[in-house]
């Protein structure tokens, strides 16, 4: 017989709950999760049918109530809103185009406007935030390791360079696409 929380419908559930508790602290949403199981442990015996795991989880309240509740409890934390597809991607897009531009100085304006947008939108939760923010200020420390390392016989030339920024904007393309798809997450909810 299995455990009530290998139950694949309990599992999904306690990850939409994790999902939606996002802006908790770590030690608040390990909490919280600690309860949720402690209490499907106690309610449902081991090998319980769908329809019984179901209905115990429905008496539960769906994943964003029970987020919503422990967010309500704690002082100064805002829920995760969703913002316009627009802003998301003028944000997203400054991330990745700044990269080739460090060497004029315009991506350094560009990433920093970004990485500001990033910090202020209510889209996206701290550690993703930090994840976005040092994806793009990251070609400013990539860059020019990337091009003393492939200059290193000596010669530093064009194809050098160009493989610099090229290897220098996968982080941020990488932090972009986090981001984007965590946006998208939080979209449907919006509805």
């Amino acid at each position: 017989m299995s455990n009530a929380l290998t139950h694949p419908l309990v599992r999904a559930y306690l990850s939409s709950v994790e999902a939606e508790a996002a802006v908790l602290s770590d030690d608040r949403r390990r909490d919280l999760l600690a309860d949720l199981r402690e209490h499907i442990e106690s309610v449902l015996p081991p090998g319980s049918d769908d329809a019984a795991v179901q209905e115990e989880l429905d008496r539960l309240g769906t994943p964003r109530e029970i987020a919503a509740a422990a967010i309500a409890d704690e002082p100064g934390v805002r829920p995760l809103q969703p913002e316009s597809r627009v802003r998301t991607a003028v944000t997203l897009a400054m991330m990745v185009l700044s990269a080739p531009f460090w060497v004029v100085g315009v991506g350094v304006v560009v990433a920093v406007l970004a990485a500001v947008r990033i910090w202020r939108s209510t889209a996206w939760a701290g550690q993703d935030k930090r994840l976005g923010i040092i994806c793009t200020l990251s070609p400013l420390v990539v860059t020019p390791a990337v091009a003393a390392l492939l200059g290193a016989g000596g010669r530093l030339g064009a194809y050098e360079i160009y493989g610099a920024f090229l290897i220098a904007a996968v982080a941020p393309l990488a932090g972009a696409v986090r981001l984007g798809r965590g946006a998208a997450r939080l979209r449907p909810q919006a509805a």
